[in-house]
């Protein structure tokens, strides 16, 4: 996508996250925005094959708010970036106003929508403008209101943000104020590391039912052939991730190739370095799951996952839990993690390990 639309004055773009002020603009990330720092964006451009443009407005010389997109068409492998699949998806599991919004359209949201400028982030969670305390309502429409040149400069058919949180009122307010549409996508759920008292006080927060049946989990994981270790990225059997979780994603109705998925853990590895690493979950000589995680500062992220169904529906071991909860939440402790990131889907399943989950919104704004 050219940028040679006039942008609102103090905007500056850039299409490639190498010619960003990077140490300005990762100043502005905070706790929740790792999918928004320079190196996340490195990797989806990696990746993603599709046109990008970042925005930003300087202040003193350094960026006070900043701005991601990317364009969506219908044939991106990366389902849940597009609004007439998030908003397909939301209807069906009667969320919020979804329902609504679809009816709505008048037609099929995949010839009414797209292709689309997804705002805020190619990221499902927490999609949004970022900002320091000295940006203003100001700042955050001139960005708002440059995406929108830029994409009908580009003839596309919608400008959107499909997960922003309940709690970010300044942009919820702007996208408000100029036209955009709303509706509930899904809830953002993180788990809370007990700052005393390690797996034991994690355990003791939980309902009695559930610490039962925890603890039968993690004796019957015990009392298996399973071992469950942390690797590096740089020695781990990457080809066998991405075919674990290529078959977690064929599960859930996403068609998206083992080679698709490895190309995207080894620009992850990459572009983290140590500050990515999985947990293995091991059995019968053979990887049977994998949970990719990133650091952030005192947060990590479970960003990929997968598992070999067919052995753990033969062994009924609870794979899962072990790999991304159990195991990873002592590590935590040991690590002196604050919180752990776990997104979008499953809540009941999350909630019922800890998690607490808070509202992604989609703001839709047809050109």
């Amino acid at each position: 996508m050219t940028t040679t639309v006039r942008l609102p004055d103090g905007v500056r773009a850039a299409e490639r996250a190498a010619d960003l002020p990077r140490a300005g603009w990762d100043a502005l990330t905070g706790p929740y925005d790792i999918f928004l720092t320079c190196r996340w964006l490195d990797v989806v451009e990696a990746t993603a094959g599709v046109p990008m443009t970042y925005l930003w407005v300087e202040r003193a010389g350094k960026p006070v708010a900043a701005l991601a997109t990317a364009t969506a068409t219908t044939s991106v492998p990366w389902a849940l970036g597009r609004p007439d699949v998030v908003l397909r998806n939301s209807a069906e599991a009667e969320l919020p106003r979804a329902g609504a919004l679809l009816a709505s359209l008048g037609g099929d949201p995949s010839d009414l929508l797209m292709p689309a400028m997804v705002a805020g982030g190619r990221h499902v969670g927490s999609t949004r403008v970022l900002s320091c305390p000295e940006a203003s309502d100001a700042d955050v429409e001139s960005l708002v209101t440059a995406a929108e040149l830029l994409a009908r400069q580009a003839g596309l058919a919608t400008v959107c943000f499909l997960y922003v949180d309940e709690q970010d009122d300044a942009l919820g307010r702007v996208l408000g104020a100029r036209g955009y549409v709303t509706c509930t996508t899904g809830r953002y759920s993180t788990l809370q590391v007990p700052e005393e008292g390690g797996f034991d006080g994690y355990l003791a927060a939980l309902p009695r039912k559930r610490r039962v049946s925890v603890a039968a989990e993690r004796r019957r994981m015990r009392e298996s052939d399973v071992r469950v270790r942390l690797e590096s990225l740089h020695s781990a059997d990457l080809p066998r991730f991405a075919e674990l979780e290529s078959g977690l994603l064929a599960k859930y109705g996403i068609s998206v190739r083992a080679d698709q998925v490895l190309e995207q853990i080894r620009q992850v590895r990459d572009c983290f370095g140590d500050d990515a690493f999985a947990v293995v979950a091991e059995g019968e000589g053979g990887i049977r799951g994998f949970g990719l995680i990133l650091r952030h500062g005192d947060h990590w992220y479970a960003r990929q996952t997968g598992y070999d169904y067919a052995y753990q529906e033969r062994t009924g071991l609870p794979l899962y839990f072990e790999v991304l909860y159990y195991r990873l939440l002592e590590e935590a402790v040991s690590a002196g993690v604050r919180t752990l990131h776990y997104g979008l889907g499953s809540e009941q399943a999350k909630r019922s390990r800890g998690c607490t989950a808070t509202e992604q919104r989609c703001h839709l704004l047809r050109l």
